[in-house]
């Protein structure tokens, strides 16, 4: 409903509205490790940040999701830029089939991907998506995402794509935070947060990230070799995320 209505010019009715929308909401699964005795493993700064780098649309990121809470050089002002992951299941030239579930980020026309570097904030080939479509690949659900131009090193399946800019430089430089819980992006249009004069009815999202989780990997959305290698867990099948703790 949120969408629709966000989509709708300012104006008056003198009487009763009703809207209504059908809608569907993906599953629900636990996964933080649950851990006796410890009490400051999901802490919070006092403060948060702006999302540089939100969906453009109605999508959604997931408790367990990782993410970069970059400061000034004064250790305030914080901004947030999400860790933005799709597995690839196939790619044939300019097309790459990606999953499409209630537990993988979900991708827009316009967005600039590459698949992920070896190195947190590497570079990489920079690819735009041009055009999308809900379909089936190898008897999954998948989006089928045609690019601007067909990648030099054809996605395999199992790869991981990442947000990438213009220049094919990874957005996230850095992994430090993680998502404490979920959270539903409602509104149908973003603003900018880079453009000094945002559109004024466009959305805009700030959260505060947890600076301290341990997660089940298999629950986790899907993660690149390069965050993989951040790993400061010693348990097979966690993760761990400490900024706290420089290792």
């Amino acid at each position: 409903m949120v969408n629709s209505i966000s989509q709708l010019s300012n104006g008056y009715f003198g009487g009763r509205s009703l809207v209504q929308q059908k809608g569907s909401k993906g599953g629900a699964r636990n996964v933080f490790v649950k851990l006796d005795d410890i009490k400051d493993d999901l802490v919070f700064p006092t403060f948060g940040g702006q999302v540089m780098n939100p969906f453009p649309g109605a999508a959604k990121i997931y408790a367990g999701d990782l993410m970069e809470f970059r400061t000034e050089e004064d250790g305030l002002k914080g901004k947030v830029y999400i860790l933005k992951t799709y597995e690839v299941v196939s790619a044939s030239g300019a097309t790459v089939n990606i999953v499409r579930d209630g537990f993988h980020h979900i991708p827009f026309v316009g967005d600039t991907l590459m698949i992920a570097p070896s190195e947190i904030g590497g570079r990489g080939e920079a690819l735009t998506v041009i055009a999308k479509s809900a379909t089936k690949a190898n008897g999954k659900d998948v989006w089928a995402l045609t690019l601007s131009k067909t990648p030099t090193g054809v996605p395999e399946a199992g790869n991981v794509l990442v947000e990438s800019d213009n220049e094919g430089n990874m957005v996230v430089k850095n992994i430090n935070a993680v998502a404490g819980w979920d959270y539903d992006f409602m509104w149908s249009e973003s603003a900018d947060p880079a453009n000094p004069d945002p559109v004024f009815d466009a959305a805009r999202y700030m959260l505060t990230p947890a600076l301290r989780g341990t997660m089940y990997m298999s629950k986790m959305s899907v993660l690149p070799e390069c965050v993989k290698n951040l790993n400061i867990c010693n348990i097979n099948g966690w993760f761990r995320v400490d900024a706290l703790n420089k290792k």
